[in-house]
């Protein structure tokens, strides 16, 4: 699998495999996926998202997860975008 990291807080376009990485505000990082599934020999395609996983407590661990994810899902090309914490007033 092909891995594109963007630099921090660039977007990845919204037509391609992706990964993105938030870091909370207690430290702890969240992780968001989404990806066609490109397994098997089919023609057709399925979109599937990562949501809802627990943070983890280091970046790495995220982006760890996220690529096994994305390898199960069978992907060619992930990208991976880091999306920095904000906190709002």
């Amino acid at each position: 699998m092909e891995i594109a990291r963007l630099p921090s807080g660039q977007v990845a376009p919204g037509d391609v495999d992706c990964i993105s990485i938030v870091q909370l505000e207690d430290g702890r990082f969240e992780l968001t996926g989404a990806a066609l599934i490109a397994c098997g020999d089919g023609d057709e395609v399925e979109s599937v998202a990562l949501i809802g996983v627990p943070p983890f407590d280091t970046r790495e661990a995220a982006e760890d997860a996220g690529l096994a994810w994305a390898a199960e899902q069978c992907v060619e090309r992930i990208y991976v975008t880091d999306v920095e914490f904000s906190i709002r007033p």
